[in-house]
């Protein structure tokens, strides 16, 4: 599991209760997120709130909005989740981590709230209430919140939106979500506030338009005393051949119209965003070139499988790769595969080392079990301890190694940036200093 602390300047205390609400496993519910918002008495009437859902790209979504509001002079506060290497970038103020003590300060006034109603709200409840609580706090222009899973039942649901997003969806989780695209796509949509428009990423899936229609014409949660009433839908087609982050920009585009806010900036934005593990390139001191991303189902990997080929391909005239790949358990591990294996075959001369990230909800997938796969003529090296895989691969001469791609897992990913020291305010900010 994460570790939530020993942060400079973080309450142990706090932290450990935090700690404590992992064992709450996750709960899928709205009952035990409003009631403490009622008790803690929020009142956000005074900020735009961005309500995003999807299972790819909502992330990146977020993420680019938060950078052009910020590039505007927008003040916002951004939830997302999980997080790479710290607890804090769960909510950014202007794109970057709060204080760990304002962090624990908000967790404070959670726990005291949950306390008083004799509750006890999940790991994830609480890091979304913290962030409720902390834009109370500081009254922002505008609130940014990504979906954790699903949006039905997601805690992120309790906050009321004035616009809400559908990103790209997919079949994924679903143990939880429902066992066809339709059923997913009715709980991602279930995120529409009535009389409120709803953004939605076209989908080639029949009848896709009239489900989420459906879906958006009696959205209205009793429990959350929402009044009767359809969303307002608007469909946004996305070409085929665009990049996951020209597709945010193409959901940005839609979002700016509403809010009447000039999207020029957005592209400004688009040029100067850092989403850390999303194509990250990283410039080793030691002269190897990491590309490090977080796509973790065969749909992301997919859709960023050229742009990942592309990348390892620069600054490599030996056409060498090292792929580094570790990942959770998931439900089409053999198509994730099948694509990994394809890009390895865009390359002259391949090492394939297959680790275990850390930090995860669940135990990571056995490096063994992912080298048992028909991995061709391809040099293949298990590393149990992944900072046993990064300290020999760096051991190497970059003129040895290559280029190196680390996917499968947002929590490698993770795992690499604080091993590398990539941690920082700044490294994890959207939008960094600019050098003169």
């Amino acid at each position: 599991m994460w570790s939530c602390g020993s942060i400079m300047g973080s309450d142990s205390t706090i932290r450990e209760w935090l700690e404590s609400t992992r064992n709450n496993g996750m709960a899928l519910g709205l009952n035990t997120t409003q009631s403490i918002l009622d008790e803690l008495d929020i009142n956000l009437k005074k900020t735009t709130i961005i309500h995003v859902a999807g299972s790819n790209g909502k992330g990146t979504l977020c993420s680019l909005l938060s950078a052009s509001l910020t590039l505007n002079g927008e003040s916002n506060i951004m939830f997302s989740s999980p997080h790479l290497c710290r607890l804090e970038e769960r909510i950014r103020l202007d794109g970057k981590p709060v204080s760990a003590e304002e962090f624990d300060s908000s967790l404070q006034s959670v726990k005291s709230a949950a306390k008083n109603l004799a509750t006890v709200p999940t790991f994830f409840e609480t890091t979304f209430l913290s962030a409720m609580v902390y834009c109370d706090k500081i009254k922002p222009r505008f609130l940014i919140l990504e979906t954790g899973l699903g949006g039905r039942l997601d805690a992120t649901r309790c906050s009321p939106a004035d616009i809400c997003v559908l990103t790209s969806i997919t079949t994924e989780h679903t143990n939880v979500l429902g066992s066809d695209i339709y059923q997913i796509i009715t709980e991602k949509a279930a995120i529409a506030r009535p009389g409120k428009p709803i953004i939605v990423r076209h989908m080639e899936i029949k009848s896709f338009e009239e489900t989420v229609n459906y879906c958006a014409e009696s959205c209205a949660i009793e429990l959350l005393d929402e009044p009767k009433g359809a969303a307002i839908c608007e469909f946004v087609k996305i070409p085929e051949d665009v990049t996951a982050l020209d597709e945010a920009e193409l959901l940005a585009n839609a979002v700016f119209e509403l809010l009447t806010i000039d999207t020029a900036v957005i592209s400004k934005a688009k040029n100067r965003l850092n989403w850390p593990a999303r194509m990250q390139i990283v410039e080793h001191h030691s002269g190897h070139r990491l590309i490090l991303d977080a796509a973790h189902n065969p749909s992301g990997l997919a859709r960023v499988k050229s742009q990942l080929i592309y990348l390892a391909k620069q600054h490599n005239s030996a056409d060498k790769l090292c792929l580094l790949f570790g990942t959770s358990p998931q439900e089409e591990l053999d198509k994730m595969l099948s694509l990994v294996r394809e890009i390895c075959q865009n390359f002259s001369f391949v090492e394939i080392c297959f680790t275990k990230p850390t930090g995860g909800r669940y135990s990571p997938i056995e490096p063994e079990y992912l080298a048992s796969f028909d991995w061709l003529d391809f040099g293949v090296t298990i590393y149990p301890d992944y900072q046993d895989a990064l300290a020999t691969i760096l051991g190497n001469e970059p003129a040895d190694v290559g280029n190196i791609l680390s996917i499968g897992s947002l929590y490698l990913q993770g795992n690499i940036l604080n091993y590398l020291g990539k941690n920082s305010d700044e490294d994890l900010s959207l939008m960094p200093k600019q050098s003169n």
